[in-house]
């Protein structure tokens, strides 16, 4: 051996013993920031005009980085499903190699005869001191075939969760984008007249303190006076803060940087919603169907069962088929280029004999624990479209109500108004009613959010995709038409509703859901 061969394996392993942490310098922090507002500048293109709700929606799975992970997180298992395809091909090994010797490969060799040995005087070599060899080796192992392709079996079924997940991230996005949408519209309606409110109760609290300065007023019922526009003023700016903070929640799941102006298409009127034209029973129907979390255990119930079987199968005689190609440049061979090929079985005998009762039994356990697992989440799937359906109906009972007080309550603000112009009302009651009126302007606009909320509610818990398939790639001006004519549908109530009555036989390793008619 080289002398220089040990002196650089000890300087290697010397220098991997020599690693310290390396934290990032303020420099590298600041250039990793830079670049990160410069990705965020560019994820999300600055809206130009009034933002409809199918366009914020467009956004949100456009833009909405959130919704993106989990899209690349199917895209992630589809390539790894490639992957794992490529396991069942056989496998071929290159050897190539270089030996040398600081001495020849010397023997001796005895004889025996009539049950004794006689040494030799001759030594003998075989093998060069220095060569080079190669082969070029074909396996096939029959058994990891058949592991591989349960493997991509159980793969593919990753896949398909890695999409039902994807349809509840936006499902899920949706909802939290419209009720976000409906409550910055009602900070876009109503924070001008609150405003405008705020700005005269200011105004009567200035003219008040003068008054009490030049002793025009009562010193106690200036200083109640003041008391009371103080209380409204601060209701009336907590109110105007936590409006302000709508547009930003919402621009946050638009995918828009932080700060970023747009204004939104308030309609001049609050549109009437579709209705759901189902019964509970037929809404149950569509849930048991379209709910991916139904779907999810069902391909998590074919990965288990395809799990039992690799099991089993790593129980069978192992099958390899060998074939290759050799080279070797020793100069006493008398062929330096061979073929070779063979066929070899290995088995485990005790662990075949100890180890299939085990899983088998093991399997019976696991398939028991995914039917209970799908049965729990069929029912809480039925607890959800129940709980959906009060929930809207509470909602809508809320708005109905919350809407008539709104109109009794502009009524009297304006009697105020007309009050306060006739010098028969006092400013401070003038103004507290036009609080009183722009407040529950704003309470009938939040409830009409929930109403809205609660709508998406429902076809959140019926499953129902809110995008169709094929506009899921496309650009945000297609996609922002193709959910307003998926929303238009469903509002109509063209909602497929699936029957029950007899059992759909099922694939292999796929359970049947339950039957509900």
């Amino acid at each position: 051996m080289h002398p220089i061969v040990p002196i650089l394996a000890l300087s290697l392993g010397l220098g991997a013993c020599a690693l310290q942490p390396e934290p990032f310098t303020k420099a590298e922090n600041e250039t990793r920031a830079a670049l990160d507002l410069a990705a965020l500048d560019n994820n999300s293109p600055a809206p130009h005009r009034p933002i409809t709700l199918a366009e914020a929606q467009a956004r949100a799975m456009s833009y909405n980085l959130d919704a993106r992970m989990q899209m690349f997180n199917a895209v992630l298992q589809r390539e790894q499903l490639d992957l794992t395809k490529l396991d069942m091909l056989p496998n071929l090994t290159a050897n190539a190699g270089y030996a040398t010797r600081d001495k020849s490969l010397v023997s001796s060799s005895a004889s025996f005869r009539d049950g004794q040995i006689q040494p030799s005087n001759f030594q003998t070599t075989s093998v060069d001191r220095e060569r080079t060899f190669a082969d070029l080796t074909l396996s096939w192992n029959v058994i990891d075939f058949g592991l591989s392709y349960l493997q991509a079996k159980q793969q593919a079924d990753r896949v398909n969760i890695a999409e039902e997940q994807r349809r509840r991230v936006v499902n899920n996005v949706f909802q939290q984008v419209r009720n976000a949408y409906w409550t910055a519209a009602a900070a876009e309606r109503v924070r001008p007249q609150l405003r405008q409110v705020l700005a005269e109760a200011r105004r009567a609290q200035s003219a008040s303190r003068q008054m009490e300065a030049q002793r025009e007023q009562k010193p106690d019922q200036a200083l109640r006076y003041q008391r009371d526009l103080l209380e409204l003023i601060q209701e009336l700016e907590a109110v105007d803060d936590q409006l302000a903070i709508a547009k930003a929640q919402l621009a946050q799941l638009m995918g828009l940087r932080p700060g970023t102006p747009y204004r939104l298409a308030v309609p001049a009127t609050l549109p009437a919603l579709g209705r759901i034209g189902l019964s509970i029973d037929q809404m149950e129907r569509v849930a048991l169907v379209n709910r991916s979390e139904l779907r999810e255990e069902g391909y998590n119930a074919r990965i288990v069962q395809n799990e039992g079987r690799r099991a089993l199968l790593r129980l069978v005689p192992g099958v390899t088929v060998l074939g290759s190609l050799n080279y070797d440049s020793n100069s006493y061979l008398l062929y330096n280029n061979w073929q070779e090929g063979g066929v070899r079985v290995a088995a485990n005998l005790i662990r075949i004999l100890t180890n299939a009762p085990k899983i088998m039994q093991l399997n019976e356990v696991q398939g028991e624990i995914s039917e209970t697992r799908r049965l729990a989440t069929t029912v809480a799937v039925l607890a959800q479209v129940q709980v959906s359906a009060q929930q809207y109906q509470i909602a809508q009972k809320n708005y109905s109500r919350l809407n008539a007080i709104s109109t009794i309550n502009r009524r009297i603000a304006q009697l105020s108004r007309d009050g306060q112009a006739a010098q028969t009302t006092s400013d401070m009651e003038a103004i507290r009613e036009k609080a009183a009126s722009a407040l529950m302007e704003l309470r009938k606009h939040r409830a009409y959010a929930d109403l809205q909320n609660a709508h998406a509610g429902i076809h959140v818990s019926l499953g129902l995709d809110p995008v169709p398939e094929h506009a899921h790639h496309s650009d945000l001006a297609t996609l922002t038409q193709e959910i307003s004519r998926r929303s238009s549908a469903l509002n109509a109530g063209r909602i497929e509703v699936p029957r029950l009555d007899k059992p759909v036989p099922a694939a292999e390793g796929t359970p049947v859901a339950a039957n509900r008619s």
